[in-house]
């Protein structure tokens, strides 16, 4: 099943990048994601995350992993040429809020969205700076991140509620923090965190995926679920895949969005077609 668009989405006037071709990702980015899962001690596990926020890079910033207790990592890392640390805080805070707004995002891959109504004021409170509004909020989502369409809560986090090392924050310029869950369920599917850096021209968006794992109540890293025998490599890969296309692809289209609707104050304001 492919997202469709419908015709009240149409007369929006981004509705044109539903129809848009995805760019090609950077070949060198697949080169380097390879096609066999790299060694557990090589890529970032969720306990060492605050190596992410050093500068420099790390062993691994584009693979996968399958790690000894059947969870898995993923790594990906994008530049985006053209794209400001500002844009992102606002890409986190409006895209939420329209099934469209997801849709152009990844095409082929995201069918739905939207804020979960109990974090709805929250998301729109304008006495916030962008990055508080994010916080602490849930995003219901459906998409297609390697497993084939699921629906799954994105309940985002801030920094330090992530357990990141408040002074080494200092040295990135946005974070966006989730923990994954089942929306039946409410059981831990995967937690992530984006990682985005300014490079001359643009920003380097630099994402690890942890599949599996979560954190108990006292903010401990645990694991919270994997399929029988484990993440498989195929699907890891597939996850690296997908992330690498939708940031790609969110390079490209999130600036002229930004020129467009960055001064509006209601988010849930969108402009159509004359």
């Amino acid at each position: 099943m492919q997202p469709v668009i419908t015709e009240d989405e149409k007369k929006v006037d981004y509705s044109e990048l539903f129809f848009k071709p995805l760019p090609e990702v950077d070949p060198a980015l697949i080169a380097e994601l390879g096609t066999a899962p790299v060694a557990p001690e090589r890529i970032t596990q969720l306990k060492e995350r605050n190596d992410i926020l050093k500068p420099g890079y790390l062993e691994v910033e584009n693979g996968y992993s399958v790690l000894p207790d059947g969870t898995g990592v993923v790594a990906t890392k994008v530049e985006m040429p053209g794209v400001t640390p500002e844009m992102i805080d606002w890409w986190f805070c409006w895209h939420g809020l329209k099934d469209l707004r997801y849709k152009i995002w990844c095409p082929t891959q995201h069918y739905a969205i939207h804020v979960h109504e109990k974090d709805f004021a929250h998301r729109m409170d304008q006495s916030l700076s962008l990055k508080e509004r994010n916080w602490g909020t849930t995003d219901v989502v459906h998409e297609d991140v390697g497993f084939g369409p699921q629906a799954m809560h994105l309940n985002f986090k801030s920094p330090i509620d992530y357990g990141y090392d408040p002074e080494m924050i200092k040295n990135v310029d946005v974070l966006v923090s989730a923990t994954v869950t089942d929306p039946e369920t409410g059981h831990g599917m995967v937690t992530f965190s984006h990682c985005v850096r300014k490079i001359p021209g643009g920003v380097e968006y630099r994402s690890h995926y942890w599949q599996g794992m979560g954190f108990d109540e006292s903010g401990k890293e645990m694991v919270v679920g994997t399929p029988p025998g484990g993440f498989q490599p195929d699907i890891l890969r597939n996850t690296a895949l997908h992330s690498l296309l939708e940031y790609t692809n969110l390079a490209i289209i999130l600036p002229q969005l930004y020129e467009n609707y960055k001064d509006e104050k209601d988010f849930t304001v969108d402009h159509y077609k004359i």
